[in-house]
């Protein structure tokens, strides 16, 4: 059963990060469990792997014109695996407001040891909010909403990250959202929005229980200056390095439930379905996640430079099992 208007609006303000009254300001989403650049920049590069990926969320299914988020993302090496480029394109929509993100990270890949790597990573972000004036039943006299159509405001913002990887064991620290707005809690009325500093913690590997199954785990931590923290917890069972089952709990009172699959010529699929256990989460209907992406074969068919060169030959020892994160085939090769 849908539920009626003014309770969507209630629930709306209620539940909207961009309103900051959540533990984010910006949407949420799952697919970092099989494509970890969604979480964080830094890992561009962790796969030896070239990536775009396609991301589609909605959110609150039993209300009418509930949020839905768009993505598209990927990266790739432009310098002897060390050095990577990547982008995200963001729109998020929830009746009548619209937001649109646009990314472009740096990442710099540093081997530290034979079986050890440091990532560094460091992107900007253009940030647009919209609201559509027509739709909105409220005070058309108010001097934000007067003789306008659409109300449009564009801010821009930064972020960095550091990943360790060691073997299949990886740990990430970074602030995703670097400037907080000065005059964030100003009392007269302004067409700004404003940027709340965010923080970010996650780490995870792979145990192999079998010759056919691995198990992942993986734990995020983010928090955003004066909002709750927000703590995922999920496993994923790989099986034969192509098919893989996950389950997740977001400490907002979420379970999380998904399915994926590597097809042939390495396009990835991936389904979550997100059911709220309690509270407020439980009244507003569950949440479906998939996305759809294509992983290239080797650094060196994802790459921008220009002019073709001689391969170096490897360090010793530098062939090991790197990939932190399912649907890689080389993590299960042993060591030459």
């Amino acid at each position: 059963m849908k539920i009626n208007k003014l309770t969507y609006y209630l629930l709306l303000l209620l539940l909207i990060p961009a309103y900051k009254l959540d533990a984010q300001q910006f949407p949420l989403t799952s697919e970092y469990v099989f494509n970890p650049y969604a979480l964080n920049p830094a890992a561009a590069g962790i796969l030896s792997k070239g990536e775009v990926f396609l991301n589609y969320r909605k959110d609150w299914t039993g209300i009418d014109n509930s949020p839905k988020t768009f993505r598209a993302n990927g990266n790739g090496c432009i310098f002897e695996d060390k050095m990577w480029l990547g982008g995200e394109l963001m729109l998020d929509k929830a009746d009548v407001f619209q937001r649109f993100k646009g990314s472009l990270s740096y990442t710099y890949r540093l081997q530290m040891a034979s079986n050890q790597f440091l990532n560094f990573g460091l992107w900007g972000d253009l940030y647009q909010n919209s609201l559509d004036v027509g739709g909105v039943n409220g005070d058309l006299d108010d001097p934000l909403l007067k003789d306008k159509s659409r109300v449009n405001k564009t801010n821009f913002n930064a972020g960095f990250a550091l990943i360790y990887q060691w073997n299949r064991f990886n740990i990430g620290f970074g602030v995703p959202t670097l400037f907080r707005t000065k005059d964030a809690y100003l009392a007269e009325a302004s067409g700004n929005f404003a940027f709340e500093q965010e923080y970010l913690f996650h780490t995870s590997t792979i145990f192999t229980l079998s010759d056919m199954v691995q198990l992942q785990p993986f734990f995020v931590w983010r928090r955003t200056t004066n909002h709750p923290s927000s703590i995922d917890l999920s496993a994923t069972l790989i099986f034969q390095n192509r098919f893989w089952l996950t389950s997740l709990y977001r400490n907002s009172g979420t379970l999380a439930l998904g399915a994926g699959l590597e097809l042939t010529g390495n396009f990835v699929i991936n389904y979550l379905y997100e059911i709220g256990l309690s509270g407020i989460n439980s009244k507003s209907g569950g949440a479906h996640e998939i996305s759809v992406g294509y992983r290239v074969l080797g650094n060196r068919d994802f790459s921008f430079e220009k002019h073709a060169k001689k391969k170096k030959p490897a360090k010793k020892g530098a062939y090991y099992n790197r990939n932190t994160y399912p649907t890689h085939p080389d993590n299960y090769k042993p060591r030459r």
